[in-house]
């Protein structure tokens, strides 16, 4: 029987980030993954979605460059292109991931994994040979996969991550969700042509985020050719006419009938971990069907670590790294903890949302004396220049010290931008802090500067009770 320090199974964000953290304290790694590396962040999510992100956009700038005295005698979409970037993008980053792991020493397997106690685990190959490795400790970091709704004719459900690896453009899609996979998705392909209905069982579109930046995110995406169903139930999903799809779903007491060519779930999810046999051992499971974990990413069992989605926790990529190095510092003997209280969150939608921290109705709950500041891009210097005025961002502070509780933004680079703010809340920083720091002008990073200043009343930029 072979012995490791650490097995991590699943070589998506949380397992290669766990392997190779467990590598640099000096451990023996062996990383098994039955799929792609990368998870479904780098092959069905995150990055293909910014490869098609970036192709929408380029379809902006060319109907905005006349405004710039550039001018372009057609577009047109080669879908097939876009589809072949895409493969390039993401098979040049998995060669990276491999490269990374393999630099670092980690031992990586191909195949399945089971385990037969919670130190050894079972590997069946793809090359069909099968062994067993006898691990110190083992980080489970498998992932989710979409769950079949429950709902007649679910089983026509597509999962969300097919959406991202078809070869040719949809002429008409129903998503089922109007969360951030589910309005990235209806950006992308309504800018791309084709007709899309967006079905979501609450009243808004992205759900939990604040409510101010939502409104004005709805207001631009209700500009496109995006139909939306809010307070709307699926009911089932039959056969429709010319071999598409029908959902009927009700709203309201009112029954609404949909018909497209392919329909997709944006939401419903499980734990990837129904082939791992931790019925053997009692692992125990959460609420929410994933691997519960505490704070140090350790489960029930001791020897065995979770990571990732397979907790079905915290289903953010950046919270999935963070996840794997705290699991892996502590199966190398370590004492470390997860901090979610500066886990930032963002959208591949047109504008971009972006946020991170309390929302102001988090805060009030909470029981916060706030004082909320608000920079709108129209007025910022970077914003205009480039042609993207539309947008805000929006700064919750505590009242009395003026700490920084939680930064949420629409519009113009917002996902780069949210890293200050992450750093912000993580370090409770006060606005004096972020208000006496020089930022580059121009830049849309300024609209922090100038929130942060504003809620002492000395923002430059802002005329004075606006």
């Amino acid at each position: 029987m072979e012995e490791r320090d650490v097995v991590v199974i699943g070589g998506g964000p949380a397992g290669y980030a766990a392997a190779i953290r467990a590598a640099q304290l000096g451990g023996r790694v062996a990383l098994v993954e039955k799929d792609k590396l990368g998870g479904t962040c780098l092959n069905r999510g995150c990055i293909p979605t910014s490869v098609f992100a970036r192709a929408v956009e380029f379809l902006e700038m060319g109907a905005q460059s006349k405004d710039y005295g550039i001018l372009f005698k057609e577009q047109s979409i080669d879908f097939s292109k876009l589809a072949a970037r895409k493969d390039v993008v993401v098979k040049t980053l998995i060669g990276g991931v491999g490269m990374l792991l393999r630099e670092h020493g980690v031992e990586m397997e191909q195949g399945s994994a089971a385990f037969l106690l919670p130190g050894e685990v079972s590997l069946t190959l793809t090359s069909g040979e099968k062994k067993v490795i006898k691990a110190r400790n083992v980080v489970v970091a498998t992932g989710g996969r979409c769950r079949q709704l429950p709902i007649p004719g679910g089983g026509m459900v597509l999962d969300a991550g097919a959406a991202l690896e078809s070869k040719e453009a949809p002429i008409s899609v129903i998503l089922l969700g109007a969360g951030f996979i589910g309005m990235a998705l209806a950006t992308i392909f309504s800018k791309l042509g084709a007709y899309v209905a967006v079905v979501e069982k609450s009243e808004f579109m992205l759900p939990g985020i604040d409510r101010e930046i939502v409104a004005l995110y709805e207001k631009e995406a209700r500009k496109g050719k995006i139909a939306y169903y809010p307070r709307c139930t699926v009911r089932a999903i039959e056969e429709g006419p010319d071999g598409q799809r029908r959902v009927r779903a009700e709203a309201d007491g009112q029954e609404i009938v949909l018909d497209a060519q392919l329909v997709f779930n944006t939401e419903e999810r499980e734990a990837n971990i129904g082939e791992l046999g931790l019925d053997r051992f009692g692992l125990k499971l959460n609420g929410k069907g994933g691997i519960a974990v505490d704070g140090a990413m350790k489960t029930s069992v001791p020897g065995v670590f979770a990571a990732g989605d397979a907790t079905m926790e915290h289903m953010w990529t950046e919270a999935a790294y963070m996840e794997g190095v705290v699991a892996a510092e502590n199966a190398m003997g370590g004492q470390s903890r997860i901090n979610y209280s500066a886990m930032p969150y963002w959208t591949c939608t047109i504008p971009r949302v972006a946020g991170v921290g309390l929302t102001e109705e988090e805060a009030v709950k909470k029981d916060y004396e706030t004082k909320v500041a608000r920079y709108f891009l129209a007025a910022n210097g970077m914003a205009v220049a480039i042609g993207q005025r539309t947008g805000m961002l929006k700064l919750i502070t505590e009242r009395k010290y003026g700490q920084i509780l939680g930064v949420h933004m629409v519009g113009a680079q917002a996902t780069e931008l949210i890293g200050e703010a992450s750093l912000a809340v993580r370090l409770e920083l006060t606005c004096r802090d972020v208000g006496d720091a020089m930022h580059v002008h121009p830049s849309v990073s300024e609209a922090l500067w100038e929130a942060a200043r504003s809620i002492g009343g000395d923002s430059i930029h802002l005329i004075p009770g606006r």
